[in-house]
């Protein structure tokens, strides 16, 4: 593909947009709107953020999991599309289309290697949270208790 046709697809899929998350259930609400009406496997998403919490781009899908309800989440893939939008700052969100809010032991391990990786990488890991029909749960909230 040549550059500009490169370029104008990035725009395509980072527009900026207006949207800023200032609370948990701002980014829900703006997670949720990329959910399929109908949810049978997990899909995991990234929602690149300046460093003032201004959404850069709609949630960006990483992952789509399995029909047993797992998800393999390769952490460069999240961070590809972290430098992809140009973040400084990132929330990873899933869905349980179980309904189940209560994170997996799969789901703690993530968000500390995506926590320790971030860091590294010197982008801020704000959130990690788990949405389904019924509510959603955050880790930054649970940390914080």
């Amino acid at each position: 593909m040549r550059k500009m046709e490169r370029d104008d697809e990035m725009k395509k899929t980072y527009s900026t947009s207006i949207a800023l998350v200032e609370t948990v259930a701002d980014a829900v609400s703006i997670i949720r709107a990329a959910l399929p009406e109908k949810q049978n496997e997990e899909r995991v998403f990234v929602l690149p953020l300046d460093s003032c919490g201004k959404v850069l781009a709609k949630p960006i899908l990483v992952s789509v999991g399995y029909r047993d309800g797992t998800t393999a989440v390769d952490p460069k893939e999240v961070f590809k599309a972290a430098f992809k939008a140009r973040a400084d700052a990132i929330i990873v969100a899933h869905n349980h289309p179980s309904g189940n809010l209560t994170p997996s032991k799969a789901d703690l391990c993530l968000t500390e290697e995506l926590k320790s990786r971030a860091e590294w990488l010197g982008l801020e890991f704000i959130d990690h949270i788990i949405i389904t029909s019924l509510g959603f749960s955050s880790s930054a909230e649970v940390e914080t208790r």
